[in-house]
């Protein structure tokens, strides 16, 4: 117990700063004891009997109010320290309560600024953690559901095959075909998660390219699935140089083009708009679809998140195209994403930096 409380910081500040006001106030008396006798030796009148009196009663009174001074010293900065490390030890209980898998309720702090500051990234920590635990649950329960619908599906029919309960026809094996279609489309998109996810660092293979061209070879390829669908399609993209990984680029307008076909609802057209905001260069995606409540837009660029579960089954949909979208923007080219929802008209905002500057 001694050698934990030896290990604080409480316990170490003290000693240490009561040694140092100790040897300050053993100092300052001794020569206030040494410029006092000095003064009275030098004085004609004063009789060396009445001299030496004084000395003694000096050193006396000094024997005295110094230790008297360093223990009042030694519990002012206890009482002073212990209430100024007080935030601290909170902060370690917090930490100790993540580590243990718990989260601990927000912590409120009025010390000195630096603590203050800890205090809340530590909080914003613990938020983020909490987040993203409840972001992965839900990822594999609905990573869970998603795989097994179709294996069930499959295997259902694959047992009534075999027993003779049934026999297959061209619409039963449409069926399977498309069932099997929708795992391998949900494993191919984990598989291009990953391939993302394992490139921890920006990007090597930048350049500056013209990006209209870019997004003009995107629009190339939805151009008659819209017309196909009856979809009214626009495009605004303002030519500019900007240095950016094409092949990302194209992955990520490709995934919000195809969100906005799986996903329309309406007869506003599907809008993409380019062009240059600051030092970024914008891309907007615009098309109606089904509303997004207010408390869901801050889950959408999160893996395997969808607003409307059973709508997403029906369309298709993995809840992996807006987090890839996330992947190539924020983390490789240190941009930013946004939503912009009004009713039923929603906007896909994607910042990319102009330049390599934020690399």
């Amino acid at each position: 117990m001694f050698h934990n409380l030896r290990k604080s910081m409480l316990f170490q500040l003290t000693a240490v700063h009561l040694g140092i006001v100790s040897l300050l106030i053993i100092i300052s008396s001794y020569l206030i004891y040494s410029t006092a006798c000095f003064l009275v030796d030098q004085m004609p009148a004063v009789q060396a009997e009445n001299q030496s009196l004084f000395e003694e009663q000096l050193a006396v009174f000094l024997w005295w109010i110094t230790p008297i001074f360093i223990a009042a010293a030694a519990i002012f900065h206890y009482f002073f320290t212990k209430k100024m490390i007080k935030p601290l030890h909170q902060l370690v209980h917090s930490a100790n309560e993540l580590k243990a898998g718990h989260y601990p309720p927000k912590m409120t702090t009025n010390s000195f600024r630096e603590i203050d500051q800890l205090t809340l990234h530590v909080n914003e920590l613990n938020d983020r953690l909490k987040q993203n635990e409840e972001a992965r649950n839900k990822m594999l329960t609905d990573m869970a559901h998603e795989l097994r619908t179709p294996l069930s599906n499959i295997n259902g029919y694959l047992e009534a095959m075999r027993d003779g309960m049934i026999q297959g026809d061209h619409q039963l094996f449409h069926s399977l075909h498309n069932e099997s279609e929708r795992l391998i489309d949900m494993i191919n998109q984990l598989q291009e998660m990953a391939t993302w996810n394992e490139q921890s660092s920006p990007l090597l293979a930048k350049n500056s390219i013209d990006i209209k061209s870019v997004l003009d070879e995107v629009t190339t390829m939805f151009h008659l699935k819209m017309e196909n669908e009856g979809i009214p399609f626009q495009s605004d993209i303002l030519p500019m140089n900007v240095y950016f990984n094409k092949e990302g680029i194209q992955q990520a307008v490709t995934n919000l083009l195809d969100n906005a076909i799986r996903y329309y609802d309406g007869s506003s057209p599907v809008k993409l708009v380019g062009y240059k905001e600051n030092d970024d260069y914008v891309i907007l995606v615009t098309s109606p679809g089904p509303p997004i409540p207010e408390e869901e837009r801050r889950w959408l660029f999160e893996r395997f998140y969808r607003v409307d579960s059973s709508r997403s089954r029906q369309t298709g949909g993995t809840g992996l195209g807006l987090a890839i979208v996330k992947d190539i923007v924020v983390t490789h080219h240190q941009g930013k994403v946004d939503l912009i929802s009004t009713n039923n008209i929603h906007t896909f905002k994607l910042n990319i930096p102009l330049n390599d500057s934020r690399g």
